[in-house]
């Protein structure tokens, strides 16, 4: 199996990208044990969920299917962060 190939973000894109997926694990943590064991009960990619979590890019359909377990809205989560 070839591992698929993610194209190079611009560096102030993938420093967002980073900062989102720590927001993600904390709010994450605050609803759920581990990331594997949250995953598997809301139906959930576990390896999608772990990308999500260290700011590699991934669908918005995915980020907010993330959103929707951990039970906070876009405009919530997104609060304070430019």
């Amino acid at each position: 199996m070839t591992k698929r190939e993610i194209p190079e973000l611009p560096e102030e894109v993938a420093q967002r990208m980073k900062k989102i997926g720590l927001k993600v694990a904390e709010h994450r943590q605050t609803v759920g044990s581990n990331y594997k064991k949250f995953a598997e009960s809301h139906s959930i990619n576990n390896m999608t969920l772990w990308r999500i979590q260290k700011g590699e890019d991934y669908k918005m359909s995915n980020f907010l299917q993330v959103l929707n377990a951990i039970g906070i809205s876009p405009e919530e989560f997104f609060k304070g962060i430019k």
